[in-house]
């Protein structure tokens, strides 16, 4: 793994081994020593945040498509304009995540970001357009 910049689904794995290794050495350790930890300097350090961005970044889509939602259909009063309204933002949002499958992105902590913004402005064009029809 020599990638500090990892996604968590990599790292996740190699640190419970090495967690289970230190509790299995810190079991057989004398009582003066039972207190052993393992650390990989930068390599395990982000591993949580990443995680709560990844996290963040979906409970982000589903809110905020939600609101979208609501905000168009009070907005227009048009449910048909609202639904496909929503149904452009999602296709846009599939769009761009398939492409960072396609180039073999995992979801980590730049892309947890880039969802978000991108679901923003792609959310703020097309209430603007559908506002404005």
């Amino acid at each position: 793994m020599g990638d500090k910049r990892a996604a968590y689904a990599q790292k996740f794995p190699i640190y419970e081994k090495w967690e289970g290794y230190m509790q299995d050495q810190n079991k057989n350790a004398p009582a003066s020593i039972k207190s052993g930890v393992q650390t990989a300097g930068v390599f395990w350090c982000w591993m949580k945040s990443e995680r709560a961005f990844v996290t963040s970044a979906t409970n982000g889509m589903a809110c905020a498509i939600g609101f979208a939602f609501l905000i168009l259909l009070g907005a227009t009063g048009n449910i048909v304009l609202s639904i496909m309204s929503i149904i452009s933002v999602g296709i846009v949002i599939v769009s761009v995540v398939a492409i960072m499958v396609f180039n073999g992105w995992e979801l980590g902590v730049s892309e947890s970001i880039a969802v978000v913004i991108m679901i923003g402005l792609s959310v703020d064009y097309v209430v603007h357009l559908a506002a404005d029809y």
